[in-house]
């Protein structure tokens, strides 16, 4: 009886339990995944290149152009040095007088005047020099030289008279050599308000200081208006002068009041200034 009891109550648990699996989903089970595989990395505290390894090259040095110093090139050169030598404006021009032997050197060489004989800028002259390349001298040379200095200059533009007082309405300019024919020629950067000609000049002439005077501003016995100042004083008076002067110049004046005489300076034609 107890064991029929027993199977009784196994019976209907296990109905009972197959009727509650219809509410329940069923459960799906994945397939087990697949582990990946593991890489292993050995790191080091010293700098990677991230590009590829390979054989080490060195960087050659720049190489400088090689050229050869021709009588053209050291020519030019010369004209160069002796304008900086002689602070000269304008253009110098150097030519060889005696056969020029070519010289090797790299496009950076340079040319450095010992002497020159006479030590001016002169039609002829004797010059000593060295080419030094890279910090190293490559010869020193003695060579006498032909210079031409050209420069722009006045040129009459028609012919004028004595007493002509210049402007650019009757001038023109030209670039010259003013070491030779042209020796002496009013160069174009000069000023002329304060010149007059000296002397007749022809059409298409170059204007030389030999043709030039200054004009002259304050005549002898003229009166003339004295500007006196220095050391916080200012005065004005009238006095007259003693002989000729030129702008910028000195004269002698007269004190109209006091009858002492006094050199001033020139500041037009009715002026002249003193300093106290």
């Amino acid at each position: 009886m107890r064991t029929l009891l027993s199977f009784c109550l196994f019976a209907s648990a296990f109905s009972a339990a197959a009727d509650i699996g219809r509410f329940i989903e069923p459960i799906q089970v994945a397939p087990k995944a697949t582990v990946p595989s593991v890489r292993y990395v050995v790191k080091s505290s010293a700098f990677v290149s991230p590009h590829a390894a390979g054989p080490k090259t060195q960087e050659a040095a720049p190489i400088a152009d090689s050229i050869l110093i021709d009588r053209q090139l050291i020519e030019k050169r010369l004209g160069e040095a002796l304008a900086h030598r002689f602070q000269a404006t304008g253009r110098i021009s150097a030519f060889l007088t005696r056969e020029w032997v070519n010289c090797p050197s790299s496009s950076g060489f340079i040319v450095k005047i010992k002497d020159c004989s006479p030590d001016e800028l002169t039609p002829s002259t004797f010059v000593r020099f060295s080419i030094w390349d890279q910090g190293k001298e490559l010869g020193r040379f003695a060579e006498p030289i032909r210079m031409a200095h050209f420069v722009e200059v006045f040129y009459s533009k028609a012919p004028l008279a004595r007493g002509t007082r210049l402007g650019l309405s009757n001038l023109s300019t030209r670039l010259v050599d003013i070491l030779k024919q042209h020796a002496g020629s009013v160069p174009s950067q000069s000023r002329l308000s304060g010149y007059q000609l000296d002397s007749n000049v022809k059409a298409n002439s170059p204007l030389k200081w030999s043709n030039l005077s200054k004009v002259v501003l304050v005549k002898k016995g003229q009166i003339v208006d004295v500007f006196a100042s220095g050391n916080g004083i200012y005065v004005t008076m009238k006095g007259m002068a003693l002989n000729d002067g030129v702008e910028g110049g000195n004269v002698i004046v007269r004190n109209l009041s006091s009858d002492k005489e006094f050199p001033a300076k020139v500041l037009n034609e009715n002026s002249v200034k003193v300093h106290l």
